[in-house]
């Protein structure tokens, strides 16, 4: 038994336990959740799971099928509402008077006007959208998506490239190590660079490696039309930074360029106030929550428990769900699992992989050795 599998085994196990036991729960009212909607967060949303391929991030997809198993799912056990009322409701202090839950999608991929959108209107589940403003209408991938391009387009090349660029370790890249494969890497290199120091890997490695375009179906974002279609269709629009930057690796002008820049882009072109943003992965500290509220906004949402007491508002916490979140080993949905997943009872008893309090990070050198 591989250890991803013996995981699953003991996830499984687990839930069924406290399933049984009500002790999820309990933890669950020790955590606070109880008192919170359940907001659900997805990446993209494709037509057939065998469409997955090492070009594609894993845990950013979900099929069809799985969606609608997953909604079905929620929906015997919460009332779908708007981001807006969940909001609104939060706002003003007022009860839920029942299990509430609300759908979001980060980033737009244009695979949630072509699969997800459809879904949510023939099953009338009101739903919102936080976008990468200056990816609208464009052809290049997300800058994420770009470097895992990059990474599995020959692996051995990349972590070459990588350690002459003095951004990781021989050590660091060798097997069983922290960056013993392109996922691996792509996790360590955005969590540990900011944008500038990204966009310098990115141009080594197309030095030595080019993007293989067959492999960029499914990498578009939506277009202006489209996000307008499905505004007034009842999807809510929201603002994930200009770039898709992470927020915490930036200076405090280029997280203020960041907000302010894609609220207003949004406001101009959509014609409605922008009051919802999304932390890219999920990641925040005490200033960029101080930025997000110079931005305008007036809510926020994480990809975690952690709430900023000052600002509770500007840290909703989300659960991000994705193909294989609520599955048993057998790969068979398991109601268990789900349960589990979307009280939070697995991150309360893991903890948070985010660092929140405010450090200063020295940049990385980028200097060919």
């Amino acid at each position: 038994m591989n250890a991803a599998v013996g995981r699953a085994h003991l996830k499984t196990g687990l839930a069924l336990v406290l399933g049984a036991t009500r002790t999820d729960r309990l933890i669950r009212f020790m955590s606070g959740s109880r008192r919170m909607p359940l907001v659900v967060g997805y990446h993209r949303v494709v037509d057939d799971r065998r469409v997955r391929r090492a070009s594609i991030i894993a845990p950013m997809l979900v099929s069809r099928r799985m969606f609608e198993r997953q909604l079905d799912w929620i929906g015997r056990r919460f009332r779908f509402v708007s981001l807006d009322e969940v909001g609104s409701r939060l706002e003003s202090g007022r009860a839920f008077p029942t299990p509430t839950a609300t759908i979001t999608f980060d980033d737009g991929y244009r695979d949630m006007y072509e699969h997800a959108y459809p879904v949510l209107k023939r099953k009338g589940i009101p739903a919102a959208v936080f976008m990468v403003t200056d990816w609208i209408d464009r052809t290049t991938p997300l800058y994420h998506d770009r470097l895992y391009l990059l990474l599995t387009r020959d692996w051995y090349v990349a972590r070459e490239v990588l350690v002459d660029l003095g951004v990781v370790t021989a050590e660091q890249v060798a097997p069983s190590r922290a960056v013993s494969e392109p996922f691996l890497a792509l996790r360590f290199l955005l969590t540990n660079l900011c944008q500038e120091e990204l966009g310098q890997v990115v141009a080594a490695l197309e030095e030595q490696l080019a993007i293989d375009t067959e492999k960029l179906h499914g990498l578009q974002p939506l277009t202006w039309a489209m996000l307008t279609e499905m505004q007034r269709g009842g999807i809510t629009v929201g603002s994930h930074t200009r770039t898709h930057a992470l927020l915490t690796r930036e200076s405090s002008a280029r997280m203020l360029e960041e907000l302010a820049g894609a609220r207003h882009v949004l406001e101009d072109r959509l014609h409605t106030p922008i009051k919802h943003f999304a932390y890219p992965d999920g990641a925040f500290n005490a200033e960029t929550v101080e930025a997000v509220a110079q931005a305008g906004y007036r809510f926020a949402y994480t990809t975690c428990h952690h709430r900023d007491r000052r600002h509770p508002l500007l840290t909703i916490p989300r659960c991000v769900l994705w193909e294989n979140s609520c599955l048993d080993p057998s790969g068979r949905f398991s109601g268990a699992v789900a349960s589990c997943v979307t009280s939070g009872v697995f991150h309360f008893a893991s903890g948070c992989r985010h660092r929140h309090a405010v450090t200063s990070v020295p940049a990385v050198s980028l200097v060919r050795g």
